[in-house]
């Protein structure tokens, strides 16, 4: 995936595209410390110096502050995007009048406003992760920014959530090839989202037991899969009381790291951060009761 770190894009980005995210709300501080206010090395007008593009379903107000706005029907966004890929390649004729609701004509100011960019970046966020099509998406964005570095400097960058929602996917990427929804029943990882991921398998009713770690899947996951979790044994790891809590069949409470424990925490550009305690836990830490289990789990083999 071409991407960058967020320091990058602070010092050198001039194009700057919000996809199916607002991070007004959601980000506070994102655009004005890394992206469309920020003053960086070669960027020291600030927002001045940036032609700031949103892309969403609804004028949010990401969408106030920026130089071009478009609004395309929900669940259209692999239309659009492969669209901006015809019309980069040369081949605007075979792009109807209005793509997702797009006029044409705004389709190919796009186009020339990333082709002219020195440095640009594509935020993505859920709008684009979970709207029709999902990961599938996510593969078309991904060549159609490989597509524009034969132009010009172009990243493309998720607008990940909760703190360190990256650091799983990073450590599962290096240490099975994939990021996330990784099976390992036939006794080697296999990726298939809409199959192997967590929701899906509850979905369908294939899971008899669960572990929650450091997560909230009661207040995130679909009625049918919370209901799921509901009916099997669960447990939940976690130094929060939260909804999971409430299903839970045991409740193991952990220490909070960059506070309790010192640990690494990834930053939603893949950045490592090491995090020191500031003061002495109650609880054990998240690897540590792993380990425990661990231990506890081979050596119920051994027997």
């Amino acid at each position: 995936m071409p991407s960058a770190t967020l320091g990058q894009v602070k010092n050198r980005s001039d194009v700057i595209v919000f996809w199916g995210c607002n991070p007004v709300q959601a980000h506070p501080r994102h655009m004005s410390r890394y992206s469309t206010f920020a003053r960086g090395f070669f960027t020291g007008k600030g927002r001045k110096g940036r032609r700031i593009i949103s892309v969403d379903v609804r004028k949010t107000h990401t969408a106030g502050v920026a130089d071009e706005y478009v609004e395309m029907q929900q669940g259209s966004d692999y239309l659009v995007i492969s669209a901006l890929r015809a019309i980069l390649s040369g081949h605007a004729d075979v792009v109807p009048d209005k793509v997702g609701n797009v006029a044409k004509e705004q389709l190919i100011i796009i186009i020339d406003i990333l082709k002219s960019a020195k440095f640009g970046v594509i935020f993505f966020g859920m709008g684009l992760t979970q709207s029709q099509s999902r990961y599938k998406n996510i593969d078309n964005a991904i060549s159609f920014v490989t597509e524009l570095n034969s132009f010009t400097k172009f990243v493309i960058m998720p607008m990940r959530g909760h703190y360190n929602v990256a650091g799983f996917n990073q450590v599962c990427t290096w240490e099975t090839g994939f990021p996330t929804a990784v099976d390992f029943s036939r006794g080697a990882p296999y990726y298939n989202p809409g199959e192997t991921a967590a929701n899906d398998v509850l979905y369908r009713k294939e899971v008899d037991a669960a572990m929650i770690i450091a997560a909230d899947a009661a207040a995130h996951f679909p009625a049918n899969s919370v209901r799921q979790l509901a009916r099997i044994p669960l447990i939940q790891i976690d130094p929060h009381w939260n909804a999971t809590t409430e299903i839970a069949n045991i409740v193991i409470p952990t220490a909070m790291c960059g506070i309790e424990v010192e640990g690494t925490a990834y930053r939603m550009d893949g950045v490592s951060l090491r995090l020191r305690k500031m003061i002495e836990p109650e609880h054990p830490g998240d690897e540590e009761v792993l380990d425990k289990i661990i231990r506890r789990v081979k050596d119920i083999n051994r027997d």
